[in-house]
């Protein structure tokens, strides 16, 4: 009889008796997780994917929606916003400095929520922006910050089924989605009337189906390029610097053509210009489509005495008042025309926009190469009574902005480790691919920024697309960690459970600011305890 190892019967002593066996803290944290995800597979897939939805959409709506209203005041780009929802509301001409399909959205949400029914509001179309002192009495923004608000919570959605998608586990990617969520800068900014919130929800839905797409193993069809385009275009919609989005195309379609080694070289040039072609018809049709719908509720001549309305005039081609003086029909042909007269408009006015001086007292500017070390914060407004202070405040979660920045560091370093030095990655190359497919995103979109920075002054806010590539990069990075050191890998449920820990602390400490809670000046102090500078406290 062979004679057994002593590994083999060390196991078999082991397995007969366990008490013989003392765990260590590493098969502790092992099991810990391991029992979480065991009771969870108790459930049908289709449950616990439902129970992760729910929880992401009710803490969402908590944090983004509920006490939308508050503060009661008028903060930042909303002053240009309201008005121009209310021109939408009015069936009124008008260009605006962005594209139409935010502005819509938001007299969507203020027509549908009537929350300022029987009230006054003629006062808003008369000018291209309104001070708070001019608002009517008793106006609402519960209805003209819905839809930023309602398409926030949506968007944080959409980052939960990317990460999802990426992670392949529900409980990764629910704890992981803490990330947009808790997001402090997210918050002040999306709950309000502006229309990064909507931009922000149809990049991540396209980047959701970039990577359903990009794991595919099969060959792609022209209509997958379509419905991708469509994604991305809307979010071009919204603001125009999503347009670096469209960089996905190439990236997907070399990985989609290597999938394809039988074909033929007279076939590739059809399949590059079907797909292709396809996706520019789609980009075409949501355009076309927008700018319809902008033609569609914008057909009365507002006052000839608004300075609103000698704004726009000035920049409207004679086809375009002949079409509104005639009430002609809304053919394709004035429908270009109309598009044409608006992104006239917007490139007028985008030259318009001073340069960043930060010589200049007050300024609140940044460049994109310090957006990732949190430069510069912007205080939205501050009111004052009975020796307390309340802010609203532009200021990130700090330990989540800056752990983004270093996971986009690491992120960078592994890529040009590989592609410079030829030094192969550690883990599986899919998610190697996958970390280098956001860094190329992240990158192109800051070098476009880098160049739209000499053309005009940009925001921190302006880094929120690349914050929350940023973010996915934390998770991939997570992900790679676990891959390539076992002790990482052992722990993982520990170290996640208490990174998120950390994150939702750091959100909950820096909330007053975000929500205009009020603070003593010794209270605001605490909370400049970052790298860069967080608040003038009064």
């Amino acid at each position: 009889m062979a004679k057994k190892s002593k590994a083999t019967q060390a196991n078999n002593d082991v397995a007969a008796n366990p008490i013989a066996h003392t765990p260590t803290a590493a098969d502790t944290d092992a099991s810990w997780w391991d029992r979480v995800e065991k009771f969870a597979t108790r459930f049908p897939g289709g449950v616990r994917g439902g129970l992760c939805y729910l929880i992401v959409a009710s803490v969402a709506f908590c944090v983004f929606v509920v006490n939308r209203a508050d503060p009661p005041h008028i903060f930042w780009d909303e002053n240009y916003h309201v008005t121009s929802a209310e021109r939408y509301i009015n069936g009124l001409m008008q260009f605006e400095p962005h594209p139409p399909l935010g502005l819509m959205l938001i007299a969507a949400g203020e027509y549908m929520s009537g929350a300022n029914n029987g009230i006054d509001k003629h006062v808003l179309v008369r000018d291209k922006q309104i001070s708070g002192d001019s608002l009517p009495k008793d106006f609402s923004f519960a209805g003209m910050r819905l839809m930023p608000s309602l398409f926030a919570a949506l968007a944080a959605l959409a980052f939960y089924a990317l990460l999802y998608e990426l992670l392949e586990n529900r409980w990764y990617a629910l704890l992981l989605s803490s990330l947009y969520v808790f997001e402090n800068a997210f918050v002040v900014h999306f709950r309000a009337t502006h229309l990064d919130s909507f931009q922000m929800f149809f990049t991540i839905g396209g980047l959701w189906y970039f990577a359903r797409l990009w794991k595919s193993t099969v060959v792609l069809k022209w209509w997958q390029y379509a419905a991708l385009a469509a994604w991305f275009a809307c979010a071009t919609m919204i603001k125009v610097n999503a347009v670096v989005l469209l960089i996905a195309f190439p990236l997907l379609y070399f990985k989609d053509a290597r999938q394809q080694p039988d074909k033929s070289r007279i076939n590739w040039p059809v399949d590059f210009l079907s797909k292709s072609g396809s996706a520019i018809a789609s980009i075409l049709l949501v355009f076309f489509l927008v700018f319809y719908a902008h033609a569609l509720y914008s057909r009365n001549i507002p006052e000839a005495d608004a300075s609103a309305t000698k704004q726009d005039f000035e920049n409207m081609s004679p086809e375009y008042k002949q079409y509104l003086d005639k009430h002609e029909a809304l053919t394709p042909r004035m429908v270009v025309i109309i598009a044409r007269d608006y992104f006239k408009f917007m490139d007028k006015d985008h030259k318009g926009v001073p340069k960043l001086d930060v010589t200049k007292p007050g300024e609140n500017g940044s460049h994109p190469l310090h957006w990732p070390f949190h430069d510069r914060n912007i205080n939205y407004r501050w009111d004052s009574a009975d020796g307390k202070t309340s802010y609203v405040q532009l200021v990130g979660n700090q330990l989540a902005w800056y752990c983004g920045t270093a996971a986009m560091l690491l992120s960078l370093l592994l890529v040009i480790n590989y592609r410079v030095f030829a030094i192969r990655p550690r883990g599986t190359i899919g998610t190697y691919q996958q970390i280098e497919t956001f860094t190329i995103l992240y990158a192109a979109y800051m070098i476009l920024h880098l160049w739209i920075i000499t053309q005009r002054v940009l925001y921190l806010y302006h880094y929120f697309i690349g914050l929350m590539i940023s973010y996915v990069l934390l998770a991939l990075m997570w992900k790679y960690l676990c891959e390539v050191h076992a002790g990482f890998d052992r722990h993982k449920g520990k170290i996640l459970g208490i990174a998120v820990s950390l994150f939702t602390l750091s959100y909950f400490f820096f909330l007053p600011l975000t929500n205009h809670y009020p603070l003593t000046k010794e209270q605001c102090e605490l909370r400049n305890v970052s790298i860069s500078h967080i608040v003038d406290c009064n």
